[in-house]
């Protein structure tokens, strides 16, 4: 095995997303390795990156003293292993970056630590637990070591085409000695944290947050006059718009699921498929998977009506505009019916399609 491809907590490493919650995030960027004393649920494929040679044989004293900060609960912690990368990735493509990122496996080493709540010494339940830190403020330009982690995740950024992500692994070359982001796009930079976690992140006070400006999010929006056109074209003068939203949203799951069966059938050498909006609905794109190497991104519209109508979202236009060579869009249409008829369109093919623009949308 040459490659070493493993998960990281999913919403421990993101960028490009703000945070709308009144007291901030926690600054801790890591992984659990350990966390159970069932051996069975460990991270042993991280844990094996430390045969692999792929660590710093020596680590310079400042850069081990900026790695062994104490924890939280003031335990002390020692780092035996900093993995620093200068080949770099992105989603198997080679990253335009200057610098190096870099990642270490921190364990803690105080038998008993001081409680917060008892004012005493406590035994310390954590003794002997590692995680995989990847700090963004990691920083370290000396002893010929070039690591900037937030520069790096900048770069992501650029390439990317400007849109927020989250890298939900990594995967190491042991031929190459490489590192590449597994990443997962979910909406124009600057969207706020608090849509693209459907699960609330954080407790307490974090979870407080000040008025949101939906409109800046870019969801994909209801276009009321095609839907009425195509699908509600014999109700009767009192629309219901609940029960034309609630249909949408039934048949943008049903046509999903659909295609993504369809993926594994159709593609005999796909890799990784991966259901991207059931996750992080603010994507831009439905589904990933790799085809010969190459990732590929899905979109999914789907309708109940025979017609071949669909809508596109801002952010999803300029997605699909920057990943046009591994773009797919699958209209589903008669999406209830035992048979729905399935069509595929390539960015070309889209931008030669009609476009109507029924109603215009104002946002003061």
């Amino acid at each position: 095995m040459t490659k070493i491809k493993f998960k990281i907590d999913e919403k421990s490493l993101f960028f490009g997303i703000y945070n709308d919650y009144i007291s901030g995030q926690t600054p801790t960027v890591s992984t659990p390795l350990n966390q159970s004393t069932n051996p069975t649920k460990w991270k042993k494929d991280v844990l094996s990156l430390c045969n692999k040679n792929l660590h710093l044989n020596k680590i310079p004293p400042m850069l081990l003293k900026k790695c062994t900060r104490n924890t939280t609960s003031q335990a002390k912690t020692k780092v035996d292993y900093i993995f620093v990368f200068n080949n770099l990735k992105l989603d198997g493509k080679p990253l335009n970056c200057k610098h190096s990122f870099a990642f270490y496996i921190k364990e803690e080493i105080d038998e008993f630590i001081k409680s917060k709540t008892k004012g005493k010494m406590v035994k310390n339940t954590h003794l002997g637990r590692k995680k995989l830190h990847y700090p963004q403020t990691l920083k370290y330009k000396t002893d010929g070591l070039n690591i900037d982690n937030h520069s790096v995740l900048e770069d992501i950024i650029k390439q990317n085409g400007g849109f927020a992500y989250i890298v939900r692994g990594f995967e190491c070359d042991l031929e190459d000695k490489s590192l590449n982001f597994i990443t997962s796009i979910v909406g124009l930079e600057g969207i706020f944290l608090s849509s693209v976690f459907k699960k609330q992140k954080g407790v307490g006070k974090k979870l407080l947050l000040k008025e949101i400006n939906i409109a800046a999010q870019d969801l994909p929006h209801i276009d009321i006059a095609h839907l009425i056109d195509s699908d509600y074209r014999s109700c009767s003068n009192s629309i219901d718009f609940d029960k034309i939203n609630k249909s949408r949203i039934e048949n943008g799951k049903l046509g999903e699921k659909i295609i993504f069966n369809y993926i594994s059938e159709t593609f005999k050498s796909a890799t990784d498929i991966y259901h991207t909006s059931i996750d992080f609905p603010t994507s831009p794109y439905d589904i990933e998977f790799y085809l010969d190497g190459v990732k590929k991104y899905v979109e999914v519209k789907s309708t109940s009506s025979v017609k071949k109508i669909f809508n596109m979202s801002c952010s999803e236009i300029k997605f699909m505009n920057s990943y046009k060579e591994d773009y797919i869009l699958y209209l589903v249409t008669d999406v209830k019916n035992e048979f729905p008829k399935i069509e595929m369109f390539s960015h070309d093919k889209i931008k030669k399609l009609k476009k109507e623009y029924p109603t215009t949308r104002f946002y003061a």
